[in-house]
């Protein structure tokens, strides 16, 4: 059969076009898509062939975390149905067309491996967001945080704000430093207790104030520069503060690794998925504690993937989650 997706065909260059799907494999689950979620960053690299853990595979299939029913099943799969609805991460596909993770297609093949089950109650545009979600998740549930700590979150994006979410649900009250109005505004509604801007805030005097001490005991940094954590380094507790750094850099290692040793401070990296860490995401999920769809200012048909891609690389509007609706696609 044939399906649409969306095709990175060259090097900032975007298309909506049909691929061959064939029938899945014996190992493999096919999945009809109805949203799809894009990660910004990650995507926004492997598009200019930024991504430094390997070379954009032009064409290919974007994408690494949709939701959708299940349409056909490999011959040795045995804990997945036909009509089941399901999240699932990567995709495969033959031919010209290779998959670079492959969630953006109106019907593809997934290790059964890779679908998870959606919780009753979680929402399925916030589930095909899923894979963002859980980075956020990871770094909230991988410091020691106690009930009733304030915990800084470095970035307005999605993955800062999910992992506010996240550490709110283990109890902590969070401020979230960014510098976007229309993501802060987000943030204050959905996501954080307190935020900061920091083009017009002094984030460390803003900080103190808003927790009403001189430190706190974790910093989630999902930014990652050398600029922002000259900003924050005085927030962190001597000897006992944590960071963690969330997300994903295309770039070489840039921290000041000396600062983190004469401070004695707790450093933790994350990276990637696992299958406890994507449950528990839609666990909370399911449990309204957290959500991504108040974040989505782009919910759009498909057929405007290229759009949504341009807009990211070129930046000409504001925007946080940006959704693929597949359900009214002919795939």
């Amino acid at each position: 059969m044939e399906t649409h997706a969306v095709v990175f065909t060259g090097v900032s260059r975007v298309e909506f076009k049909r691929i061959e799907m064939p029938e899945p494999g014996p190992k493999h689950v096919q999945v009809r898509t109805a949203y799809s979620t894009i990660s910004a960053g990650t995507k926004g690299w492997c598009l200019r062939n930024l991504f430094s853990c390997a070379a954009t595979p032009y064409p290919c299939v974007p994408g690494y975390q949709r939701v959708g029913t299940i349409t056909a099943i490999g011959s040795e799969v045995k804990d997945w149905r036909v009509g089941e609805r399901a999240m699932a991460t990567v995709g495969r596909c033959p031919g010209e067309v290779r998959p670079f993770w492959g969630a953006h297609a109106g019907v593809i093949n997934t290790p059964a491996s890779e679908i998870y089950q959606i919780p009753p109650g979680a929402d399925e545009v916030d589930a095909s967001a899923a894979a963002v979600a859980q980075v956020g998740y990871n770094a909230a549930y991988r410091a020691t945080i106690a009930s009733g700590d304030w915990v800084v979150i470095y970035g307005d994006g999605l993955i800062g704000q999910c992992g506010a979410q996240a550490a709110r649900s283990r109890g902590a009250k969070v401020v979230l430093p960014g510098h976007r109005d229309d993501r802060l505004a987000l943030a204050a509604r959905h996501s954080t207790d307190a935020v900061v801007n920091t083009h017009r805030q002094d984030v460390v005097a803003a900080v103190r104030r808003i927790v009403g001490a001189e430190t706190v005991p974790v910093l989630i940094d999902t930014v990652q520069t050398e600029e922002s954590q000259k900003q924050y380094i005085e927030l962190l507790r001597f000897r006992s503060g944590q960071i963690v750094y969330s997300g994903f850099s295309p770039q070489k290692a840039w921290a000041d690794m000396a600062v983190f040793h004469q401070r004695e401070l707790t450093t933790h990296f994350i990276s990637g998925w696992s299958g406890q860490r994507m449950e528990a995401t839609l666990a909370l999920m399911g449990e309204g504690k957290l959500r991504v769809r108040p974040l989505v200012t782009h919910l759009v048909p498909a057929s405007r993937g290229p759009e949504m891609y341009r807009m990211i690389l070129e930046k000409n509007q504001p925007f946080t989650g940006i959704t693929l609706d597949w359900t009214g696609e002919d795939t």
